[in-house]
């Protein structure tokens, strides 16, 4: 019965999940997956696929699995026309990902009880184990937490190594379980689930290193390193040494050697590491209460208007929320041996957190980094509220309230769903849910400067809306210049004059705060702006935007890199100052050289100006550095051209 109820629960998550299918690509989606023509796959020939699976700037390993599963997207759906793909098959695809999730989940959560009720708790029914599984994965599935994981393309990262981490889980647990038994196959599978899912759930996403660290709290909390032969006892430390202590110890090592290699991230930030160890335990337990009681009014696509913890009590809750860290890690050590299946629930949790909301200077908070962790909770709450041997006359309520917990959580998502299902619901639900979001606020004056409308009144409203919503976003942040350049090419669509504040503070911004990694992206849109006769900036204005950010003491190494190839955009394209175009791109190569980008445009500029031998020598190095082939299209482009030339 609770198999066939799964399928039931998989077709519910399917139709709550349908209405948003048809919504836009946000974020990070445009520049992993909309502008990277890498992923037009023409063939499937191995440099055509090695291109594709390393197109992302994005990760140490550039999470090659997740980007041929986007390339493959738009080989097989002929309806993505460059420039302006549609977002569908890609959210479909993630939403089938979703759903093999949770049937492993339903796997997962089936081994974990019948592990506990085989060897702490004999008296468990052994139907328990089906239906604790089935409430689990009904949870999970239909949790709107959960919904950035699927309909925010890009974030197939996370579903696909929270899909291999799962498979990985349960065939450690299966083979620990014969380990314990004394039967055969047992460090089979795991070394299997080690040496196989640990590579691809990582080189899906960083985070799938977790995996070895999921099977360390599965083994102290649920097997304590009991084995039927002291030998195979031995084999467990020595493996868990190896694999998961040493590990942490060099990274430790490398880090206190290497400092930099930390906090040169946080030159980009409007905050320093001391302030990010101090407001992500306020995070997590904002985390914790969205997956307890979930609510669509604090969940968000940002969470930039979370205030940054600058003392232990500014503001207030942050010494107590860390406090409650470590008490959350003592109540693990508590229940070990009273509950062993939530005090594993929370260390999961807390395991699942260990690398996006510590040291590492990411973005302070995203609802898909619960994405894996939150199964944890989720184990543990149900496990509380439906234990059949606890509370016994009160056994039909608590099921009733975990009926009503999932159907509440079922209507949530579909909420949620119909929302992002197109730009202005999702938009317009953002900034009421978060006013004082400045992402979400230039999110809407995006949305209201490229809406279509042929009557003057409506242009008009338009105008005035965006302004609106552009001049709130640049108010809430100093780092956000987004909204200001908003302003500039609303400006320019409406034949209006820029306002000298917004010049000045742009190029204050620009100069002296820690500004977003897109920058380079936002200067092109000027670039372009400039090369067309209705743009309101003149020469002298666009030179001093350009140039602003090159003194930025926080803009360094590659984001310093592609300012210049910005400016050298400009300066090719509508200046036409070829000398200055070659200048500004040698600069390029000389902050990030293993960007073959940067070679690219100076062969460009070069054959350009009729200098072709020069041409070759770059093309020449262009393919020595690309190991890959990344930059086959364009070198032959290139090559055709030179050959045009002679």
């Amino acid at each position: 019965m609770p198999r066939f109820l799964l399928l039931i629960v998989l077709l519910a998550a399917f139709l709550v999940y349908r209405p948003g299918l048809h919504g836009p690509f946000i974020f990070d989606d445009g520049l992993n997956i909309v502008s990277n023509q890498h992923l037009r796959l023409d063939d499937f020939s191995l440099r055509s696929l090695t291109e594709a699976a390393f197109s992302t700037p994005n990760g140490l390993f550039r999470r090659p699995i997740s980007m041929l599963s986007f390339a493959f997207n738009f080989y097989f759906d002929r309806n993505n026309i460059a420039p302006f793909p549609a977002a569908f098959s890609f959210k479909l695809t993630n939403l089938a990902i979703h759903l093999l999730n949770g049937i492993a989940i339903f796997n997962l959560t089936r081994l974990l009880v019948a592990l506990y009720r085989e060897r702490r708790q004999p008296n468990l029914p052994s139907a328990y184990q089906e239906w604790l599984a089935l409430c689990v994965s009904a949870a999970w599935l239909l949790h709107p937490l959960n919904l950035t994981g699927v309909l925010y393309a890009v974030q197939r990262m996370t579903s696909l190594a929270a899909l291999f981490t799962f498979i990985g889980l349960s065939l450690f647990l299966w083979g620990r379980s014969r380990l314990y038994s004394g039967q055969r196959g047992g460090m089979v599978a795991i070394l299997t689930s080690l040496l196989v899912f640990t590579p691809i759930a990582l080189l899906s996403k960083e985070n799938g290193i977790l995996l070895p660290f999921f099977m360390l709290a599965a083994e102290v909390i649920l097997f304590r390193f009991e084995t039927s032969q002291s030998a195979t006892k031995r084999l467990l430390i020595v493996f868990f040494v190896i694999f998961a202590v040493l590990p942490v110890l060099v990274i430790i090592g490398y880090l206190a050697l290497h400092p930099d290699w930390i906090l040169s991230g946080y030159s980009k930030r409007d905050f320093t590491l001391p302030e990010r160890l101090m407001t992500e335990p306020r995070i997590v337990w904002l985390y914790l209460r969205l997956t307890v009681l979930p609510s669509t009014a604090l969940m968000g696509v940002y969470h930039d208007d979370i205030a940054i913890s600058r003392q232990l009590f500014d503001p207030a809750s942050t010494l107590p929320a860390m406090l409650g860290i470590f008490a959350l890690l003592g109540s693990v050590w508590l229940l070990r041996q009273r509950s062993p299946l939530v005090a594993f629930g929370l260390l999961f949790f807390l395991v699942g957190h260990s690398l996006e909301s510590t040291i590492f200077p990411l973005e302070l908070a995203h609802e898909h980094r619960n994405y894996l962790p939150m199964y944890g909770i989720m184990l543990a709450f149900f496990h509380l509220l439906l234990n059949p041997l606890h509370a016994v006359s009160a056994r039909l309520p608590r099921r009733a309230v975990a009926i009503m917990l999932i159907a509440l959580f079922a209507v949530g998502t579909f909420s949620r769903a119909n929302a992002w299902a197109n730009p202005y619901n999702l938009w317009s639900d953002e900034v009421e849910h978060h006013p004082a979001s400045s992402r979400a606020n230039t999110e809407m004056g995006d949305f209201y400067a490229n809406a279509i409308t042929f009557d003057q009144a409506g242009k008009t409203s338009n105008y005035q809306l965006a302004r609106h919503y552009y001049e709130q976003a640049t108010a809430l942040k100093n780092a956000n210049i987004n909204s200001l350049v908003g302003l500039i090419l609303l400006s320019e669509l409406h034949g209006k004059p820029v306002e000298k504040t917004w010049l000045n503070e742009l190029t204050r911004r620009l100069e002296h705060e820690a500004i977003p990694a897109n920058t380079n992206d936002r200067l092109m849109s000027l670039a372009i702006c400039k090369m067309k006769d209705t743009c309101p900036l003149n020469e002298e204005e666009i030179d001093q935007l350009l140039h602003a950010p090159l003194r930025n003491p926080h803009v360094t190494g590659r984001d310093k890199a592609l300012i210049y190839s910005a400016l050298t955009f400009y300066l090719f394209n509508a200046t036409h100052d070829y000398t200055a175009a070659i200048e500004a791109t040698r600069r390029a190569i000389e902050l990030d050289q293993q960007d073959i980008n940067h070679r690219l445009w100076l062969a460009t500029i070069l054959i350009a100006m009729h200098r072709p031998d020069e041409a070759r020598e770059q093309i020449a190095l262009i393919r020595k550095i690309d190991q890959r082939g990344k930059g086959a299209k364009d070198i032959a482009l290139l090559e055709k051209q030179l050959t045009q030339g002679n």
